[in-house]
């Protein structure tokens, strides 16, 4: 599979999370802390093997890929932040659901500009055998991450 559909399946993944999150009882509180669980997991994994990856190769094309790829990690930095919060607080908290609703709306955003202008410059800029390499790398990558948090 090619870095962008693996990045891609990795977002629709999140936002199914997200909806599990939502269709949660407003009270089941194990419910809506499992599904933070299972979200914080994804994320972190996936921005991590992004980073470490696929940005890399991006910034390495020329200046607008860079620019690109500032804003994208910035975001990544606004997303950890959240999870920080969000992972300190008990799901009963009020403030739990109000930050998570938060970092919905950030991931949507990100992905809505990761989706839009990133991977049509990496489309642009990149052959299929390159996005191919780049996605073996990338699951590689990710694999080795989710078992490390796994340990």
């Amino acid at each position: 599979m090619n870095a962008i559909e693996l990045l891609r399946n990795d977002h629709s993944l999140v936002k199914s999370l997200f909806s599990k999150f939502d269709r949660a009882a407003k009270t089941d509180h194990q419910a809506k802390y499992d599904a933070f669980v299972q979200i914080r997991r994804e994320l972190q994994v996936h921005s991590r093997a992004e980073e470490q990856i696929f940005y890399p190769a991006v910034k390495a094309t020329n200046g607008e890929g860079q620019r690109l790829i500032a804003n994208a990690v910035q975001e990544h930095g606004r997303i950890d932040l959240l999870l920080t919060e969000i992972s300190r607080l008990k799901p009963t908290d009020s403030r739990f659901d109000e930050n998570v609703e938060t970092l919905m709306e950030n991931v949507d955003h990100h992905v809505e500009e990761e989706e839009g202008e990133i991977f049509q410059f990496a489309e642009e800029n990149f052959s299929e055998q390159q996005l191919g390499e780049l996605g073996q790398q990338i699951e590689r990558r990710k694999h080795s991450l989710d078992q490390e948090m796994a340990a």
